[in-house]
């Protein structure tokens, strides 16, 4: 049964495949935006590498921070992993959809850290939806996070990892929306 549920599934993505256009054109170039979501809220860079873009930000998690707050913890105190800084990184292919909209296919990834003790995150598909306004340099998107994965990288500790069907939960947690301006 499961391996007739994964031949559905590939055939249904290869039929979606050849339905759209996957185009290798670059018709934007380097784009600079903001993006906002419960782990990831800050700045993001898009850098288009031929049929491959390449996104990656440095957010800061204002949720995880609201959420924290409102059970009663200090900043001075570790709440359950010491989450100063999130790091965003994805790998897409770009399909498009009309001359104004696509979408980007890929892998994502996630990361909490302070830069000093270690990191924890999520790694996992991502569907990115961008929609550039007609005769402007300026574009919305919001990008969609199925983690399948967790890890955890702590100084002095063995690493470790998780995959598990529950974690495609945490993409409710990990999906962002944001604006991107090219340079």
């Amino acid at each position: 049964m499961r391996k007739n549920r994964i031949i559905a599934i590939l055939i249904v993505v290869l039929m979606l495949f050849s339905a759209f256009q996957i185009s290798a054109a670059e018709r934007r170039g380097l784009a600079l935006g903001v993006q906002g979501g419960f782990l990831a809220t800050g700045v993001v860079v898009d850098i288009p590498l031929g049929k491959l873009g390449v996104n990656a930000g440095v957010n800061y998690p204002l949720g995880w921070t609201w959420v924290a707050t409102l059970a009663g913890d200090s900043f001075d105190s570790d709440f359950l992993f010491p989450a100063f800084f999130t790091v965003t990184a994805d790998v897409t292919t770009r399909i498009e959809l009309s001359e104004d909209f696509s979408l980007k296919v890929g892998a994502s990834g996630i990361a909490l850290t302070d830069f000093e003790t270690g990191l924890a995150g999520v790694v996992g598909a991502c569907l990115k939806a961008e929609y550039w306004i007609p005769n402007k340099d300026t574009g919305l998107f919001v990008n969609l996070n199925v983690p399948v994965m967790a890890f955890l990288l702590l100084e002095g500790q063995t690493p470790g990892t998780v995959f598990s069907p529950w974690l495609t939960l945490a993409g409710l947690l990990t999906t962002t929306a944001g604006v991107l301006w090219t340079l």
